[in-house]
């Protein structure tokens, strides 16, 4: 019997625990690479994706910072979150991720299972050199990746997931956010003014809560609106007057 907060896989860099819930939503939030690098990174929107225990939530933490790039870490999660969705007979399944979280962990895997609804903030585009060599905030943790499985977000499946991703409009993040596949179905926007920390930051607006639970409950449309009196410009508005940017060698810890 699964208890609250109880960790249900703990197996090498790969740890995920379980909080249950009362309805048929089961939300995956996929942690960062945290602030303090020396320690795990810890759950992210706990309170938000529970909702004071309705939904049920998997909290997935990636103590390698790997970028999914772990041996087996990929289909590892697979595996849990059909098992935990079989066990809670979960009807709708919702992604939430941050940065780290955002890109691989959420939606690389959404390449392999179905989401309904993502919710993304920050998500890089990738962290290998070759195919982001403007990116050096990463470096001491992406030399540790022996080899690069998922080299890019390169595509996703929108016939079958609503995406929403989220950037701010700084340098060091439209080194990732222009290159995202632009794809329908997938409502990828801009807010001018953020940088990386841009959850934090929406958060400090009492705007943060209000975006997860739009998400959370299906609510695209009320989504989009709250989105766009935030100030968020839609991709295709915003990139023409931004393409060839040259990006700065940016050495700042995220």
């Amino acid at each position: 019997m699964l208890e609250s907060w109880d960790t249900i896989v703990q197996d090498g860099p790969l740890r995920v625990i379980y909080a249950p819930g009362r309805n048929d939503t089961l939300v995956v939030s996929f942690s960062g690479v945290g602030k303090n690098r020396k320690v795990a990174p810890p759950p992210e929107f706990a309170g938000m994706a529970s909702r004071s225990g309705e939904n049920h939530v998997l909290f997935v933490i990636d103590e390698s910072r790997s970028w999914l790039n772990a041996p087996g870490m990929a289909e590892q999660l697979v595996t849990t979150i059909e098992d935990i969705r079989d066990k809670t007979g979960a009807t709708r399944l919702v992604g939430l991720g941050n940065s780290m979280g955002a890109t691989t962990m959420l939606l690389l895997l959404s390449r392999m299972m179905d989401f309904d609804t993502i919710l993304a903030f920050t998500p890089q585009y990738s962290v290998d050199p070759f195919v982001v060599p403007e990116e050096t905030r990463w470096r001491p943790l992406r030399k540790n990746i022996g080899n690069f499985r998922f080299p890019a977000v390169d595509f996703l499946r929108p016939e079958r997931t609503i995406y929403f991703i989220l950037h701010g409009d700084k340098a060091d993040e439209l080194i990732h956010a222009l290159r995202f596949p632009r794809q329908h179905r997938v409502t990828h926007m801009i807010l001018p003014g953020y940088g990386h920390r841009l959850a934090a930051q929406l958060k400090t607006v009492n705007a943060l809560s209000g975006i997860v639970n739009l998400a959370i409950t299906g609510r695209h449309f009320r989504l989009r609106k709250k989105l766009n009196r935030l100030g968020a410009i839609p991709r295709h508005i915003f990139e023409p007057g931004h393409r060839g940017l040259v990006f700065p060698d940016v050495d700042s810890a995220a």
